[in-house]
């Protein structure tokens, strides 16, 4: 098996886990603690997560040779049917898991079998209820339809598939009380057909072409993960403590070239966002997020996209510097190599190292980008970064999976939340409801400049509403702020409730766009 330099740093690099706050077993009794400590199981699933299998499973992906979404099988173990039969094979050996091919329509080869390869793990209490994890496995080179030449996908799409299928091993070692989909998709590279297809169906009120179970079912959340590889070339000990977590606003920054969103803005995969680095990250310690305020990079997309379009929470996570030869809106469809003048880069732009040949690279171009080329090679892969990422996965698929749902607002005779009210003394009263018996809610905020809550405070199981000061939240007198709740069960913290209401001096509002989920900008 091969192993890249950096493991020996990320060797050197791992402690023992420690979170600060209450160690707790999930033994059901809550109603004195406040959910702020490490869950002795969820600790035990993020220990399993092995980067040797997602070494493994990467390197076997590579070996199809060309995983192009149109490839069907081009020879004996090689295209992207092969690969589909092996994934759905791992899939089928774990138990407790159902499988099944999710057939979708590609616009560019409807004559070719695609098929998205869906596996569940049904929920113990609410199997209606679904929390998602994702990522494709077709590959490319630049020429977005070349079928025949070797397109290894190591890291775009091997390390993310490689990711799904470790989540899947671990994460149904136990049970939960809602159910966790995972799904490896095809047809991403071409245009999101494949995850366009199962986001559609699955935010559908009637579901066809879902297996029977989903029938009735409601997407919590879905957890995107495309390009983990860590690539070994341009990322180094420090960028290889980090990951890029994607969220989009209200409107989507999609067709956007702007600099990222705001802070003062709300969102159901920015509330996603707040809640994997509240329950994800802590399990992976000295793993640090980079939020990212958008949908993507600019005129970039993955399958979250597909999610997000269909009004479910959605985020991405990507390693921190992606070795890539496509320009900024992925516009270039060949000849090999892209064309991409370096005159257009930055100094500091790491694609500089990637298009300049500083090591031995394509022995015709001199070219060495890994991304969408022959190069995408297992070599680069770091596969204990690759586990990381799936850590904190899998403690935010396993904290969402054995959660409440969030409490929801009154409504007017509109449909539109009702917003809290505000006293003299700069007060505010929140009311909620809640769909499922919880120990206690929580009420927090942020001032609008700040993407993370503050202070939190919690609130008896029984109460459905509560007035609260500035004070009480860690504001002061007179800041703008966003405010929500959420609820806790058995230790597990719901997502905040959506939307968050924005308050300044004597009124609070639901923010501008914040219901039109599906706009993009």
């Amino acid at each position: 098996m091969k192993r890249s330099f950096a493991a020996i740093l990320f060797a050197m690099a791992l402690v023992a886990f420690a979170i600060p706050g209450i160690a707790r077993a999930d033994d059901g009794e809550d109603d004195d603690e406040d959910g702020r400590g490490p869950d002795r199981k969820i600790s035990e699933i993020v220990d399993r997560v092995d980067a040797e299998r997602i070494q493994e499973s990467v390197e076997r992906l590579e070996a199809f040779g060309n995983r192009n979404s149109c490839s069907d099988t081009q020879a004996p173990g090689r295209g992207v049917t092969p690969a589909r039969e092996w994934i759905f094979k791992q899939f089928s050996q774990i138990k407790g898991l159902n499988v099944a091919l999710d057939p979708f329509v590609h616009g560019n080869c409807p004559n070719t079998p695609t098929f998205n390869v869906l596996a569940w793990l049904p929920g113990t209490t609410h199997p209606e209820r679904l929390v998602i994890i994702g990522g494709h496995y077709d590959s490319r080179t630049i020429g977005l339809f070349d079928v025949t030449s070797d397109a290894p996908g190591a890291n775009d799409s091997g390390s993310q598939s490689s990711v799904v299928l470790e989540l899947a091993k671990v994460l149904s070692h136990e049970r939960h009380a809602n159910t966790i989909v995972f799904v490896t998709f095809s047809g991403e590279e071409q245009g999101l057909f494949g995850s366009g297809s199962i986001a559609a169906k699955i935010a559908s009120a009637s579901k066809v072409g879902l297996p029977a179970f989903f029938q009735g079912s409601q997407a919590i959340a879905m957890l995107n993960n495309d390009i983990v590889g860590g690539d070994n070339f341009v990322n180094g000990p420090a960028e290889l403590g980090k990951f890029r977590l994607y969220a989009a606003g209200t409107p989507r920054e999609i067709g956007s070239r702007a600099a990222d969103g705001t802070a003062d803005n709300t969102s159901p995969s920015r509330g996603l966002m707040r809640f994997i680095a509240t329950w994800g990250t802590p399990y992976v310690p000295g793993f640090e997020m980079i939020t990212k305020l958008r949908n993507d990079r600019p005129g970039r997309s993955s399958d979250q996209r597909s999610f997000t379009e269909n009004a479910i929470a959605a985020v991405r996570f990507m390693e921190t510097v992606e070795c890539s030869p496509s320009p900024i809106d992925n516009s270039c469809s060949g000849p090999f190599p892209c064309p991409s003048p370096l005159s257009l880069l930055p100094a500091t732009d790491a694609r500089r190292t990637c298009l300049l040949g500083f090591a031995p690279g394509d022995p015709t171009t001199g070219m060495i980008a890994h991304q969408h080329s022959q190069l995408d090679r297992s070599e680069f892969v770091t596969a204990e970064y690759s586990a990381r990422i799936a850590k904190v996965m899998a403690a935010t698929a396993a904290s969402l999976a054995r959660a409440p749902l969030a409490p929801t607002f009154p409504k007017d005779a509109k449909g539109s939340p009702v917003p809290p009210t505000v006293n003299a003394a700069g007060a505010v009263t929140l009311t909620w409801q809640s769909a499922d018996r919880v120990a206690h809610f929580v009420i927090a905020a942020r001032a609008t400049t700040e993407n993370f809550y503050r202070r939190r405070v919690k609130v008896s199981g029984r109460a459905t509403s509560r007035t609260v000061t500035p004070a009480e939240l860690g504001l002061t007198a007179g800041q703008a702020f966003l405010i929500s709740v959420a609820a806790v069960a058995k230790g597990h913290e719901s997502l905040f409730a959506y939307p968050e209401f924005r308050c300044e001096g004597s009124v609070c509002a639901v923010p501008a766009n914040a219901l039109n989920v599906t706009a993009f900008k």
